[in-house]
C-alpha cells in the first residue's frame, strides 16, 4: 500500500449524519500554459507556496528553464481552503499546461508550505503517490511524490453529458493535483475524520475531491476519458486511500478485517482490489475503459463470515457444548456467537457466548441434534455454519 505519512497525529472524531456532495475544482488539466513565475516559491510568496520539486530525484531550482512549479490558495465558497500545484514543462507546445512526452512514468515531486490550513485531502493526476504531511509551527508541509501521467484534455467533452471523442488527439502528460483542508464539512469537529483521504488517477474526473454520502456509505467520482489517445487503447486506474477512522464512522468498525465484500468497488470495467492497512484501506481500481463512466465505493456486506471447526460434546442428557474456530470479522467486530441444535420433532435449542464454546441447554434426553454456530456483529449475524451432530 503507497503511505500517507504524517509527523503530527491527529484526533479522531465521530462522524454522523453523512448526506452531503462534495463540489471542488473541475479537472486540473484545462490549465492554461504555464509561463516561469518565481513568485510562487516561498520566500517571495506568502503560503501557500512552493518549498521544493525534484525531476527523477534531481533538484529543479526556482530559476530552472525549462520547469514552472507551482503553487496557489483560495477559500471555496462552500468553505474550503484549496491549494493547486502542478509541475510543467514551458516548452511544450498547445493550450493547456503540461510535460514532455518522454516525462510519462518520469518520478517527480514537489512539497508545498499551505499555511496554517491542515492539509486533510489530496487529489492528484499523477501515478504510484505518496504523500507526507509534515506540521512546522502553525504551518504545513506536503510533500507528494509520484509518477507522471498521460491524459486525455477535457475541453474535448461535452461538460453537460460528460461526454468525450472516442478517440483523444490531444493529450498532455500530468504531475499536478490538489490539497484541501475539507472545511466544507458543516460540522467542524467532524472534519480530522478526513485527515488522510487520499486519490490519484490518470483519468479525466468531473469534480474533485469526489461526492460522500452516507446511509449505507458511497463515494461516487464521475470519470470523464476517451477509450483512446491519438489511436492507442487507453488503460485507466484510480487509486483512493480511506482512512479507517473515516470507515469506523460508516460503520465498519474493524477496517484492518476487511475483504472486497465488506467495501464494493466498482467502473463498469475494470478490476477491483481492496487493501486493508492499519491507518487507511486502500482500493485499486485499474484496466478502466469508461463504459460506464462512474467510480462506486459503498459498503459492502460486512457480516462476519461462518465459524469453522465445529465440534460438539454431550455434556449430559439435557446439556451440549459447541466448540469452533472464530469467524473471520470481514470488517465488522464479532461481539458474540449464537449456537443452535435442531432435532425433527422436538424444539430447537439455542444457546449464546462471547467466544467458543457456546452451551446449549434444554436438549431432550436420548435424542440426537444437529448443531450449528454463527457470529454476530454490530450490523447483525452471519452465515450458520455447517451442521455437525451431536449424538444422543
Amino acid at each position: 500500500m503507497r503511505k500517507r505519512t504524517t509527523v503530527l497525529a491527529a484526533t479522531l472524531v465521530t462522524l454522523a449524519g453523512l448526506t452531503v456532495p462534495l463540489v471542488s475544482a473541475s479537472a486540473q488539466t484545462t490549465t492554461p500554459r504555464p509561463d516561469i513565475d518565481a513568485s510562487e516559491w516561498c520566500g517571495t510568496q506568502a503560503p501557500p507556496c512552493v518549498v521544493s520539486a525534484t525531476r527523477n530525484g534531481v533538484a529543479i531550482t526556482q530559476s530552472d528553464p525549462t520547469y514552472a512549479v507551482s503553487a496557489a490558495g483560495s477559500l471555496q465558497s462552500n468553505g474550503e481552503f484549496l491549494t493547486q500545484w502542478g509541475i510543467d514543462d514551458v516548452n511544450v507546445p498547445g493550450a493547456y499546461a503540461s510535460l514532455a512526452p518522454t516525462d510519462v512514468g518520469v518520478p517527480f515531486s514537489i512539497t508545498v508550505d499551505v499555511g496554517a490550513h491542515p492539509p486533510r485531502v489530496v487529489d492528484e493526476y499523477a501515478g504510484g503517490v505518496s504523500v507526507t504531511d509534515t506540521q512546522v509551527g502553525n504551518a504545513w508541509d506536503v510533500t507528494v511524490s509520484g509518477d507522471a501521467v498521460l491524459q486525455g484534455v477535457n475541453a474535448d467533452c461535452n461538460a453537460v453529458a460528460w461526454t468525450c471523442p472516442f478517440d483523444e488527439t490531444n493529450t498532455i502528460v500530468a504531475f499536478q493535483g490538489e490539497i484541501g483542508d475539507w472545511q466544507q464539512w458543516a460540522d467542524s469537529a467532524q472534519w480530522n475524520d478526513f485527515n488522510g483521504l487520499d486519490q490519484w488517477t490518470n483519468v479525466e474526473l468531473t469534480e474533485i475531491p469526489p461526492q460522500i454520502t452516507g446511509s449505507p456509505f458511497t463515494i461516487t467520482e464521475e470519470l470523464g476519458n476517451s477509450h483512446e489517445l491519438n489511436g492507442d487503447v487507453f488503460d485507466g486506474f484510480w487509486y483512493g486511500v480511506l482512512p479507517n477512522a473515516f470507515l469506523v464512522d460508516m460503520g465498519i468498525n474493524d477496517p484492518s478485517t476487511l475483504t472486497s465484500i465488506g467495501i464494493s468497488a466498482s467502473v463498469g470495467t475494470g478490476t477491483v482490489t481492496v487493501i486493508p492497512g492499519p491507518t487507511s484501506t486502500e482500493i485499486e481500481i485499474t484496466g478502466i475503459t469508461f463504459s460506464p463512466r462512474m467510480v462506486h465505493i459503498k459498503r459492502g456486506n460486512i457480516t462476519p463470515r461462518a465459524p469453522t471447526g465445529v465440534t460438539t460434546r454431550r455434556a449430559s442428557a439435557t446439556v451440549g457444548y459447541l466448540a469452533f474456530h472464530a469467524a473471520r470479522p470481514r470488517g465488522s467486530r464479532v461481539l458474540s456467537y449464537q449456537g443452535r441444535c435442531v432435532a425433527a420433532h422436538h424444539p430447537t435449542r439455542y444457546g449464546t457466548a462471547s467466544r467458543s464454546p457456546v452451551k446449549v441447554t434444554s436438549l431432550t434426553k436420548g435424542v440426537s441434534y444437529v448443531c450449528q454456530v454463527r457470529a454476530r456483529a454490530s450490523v447483525g449475524y452471519g452465515p450458520w455454519s455447517p451442521g455437525h451432530k451431536l449424538a444422543g
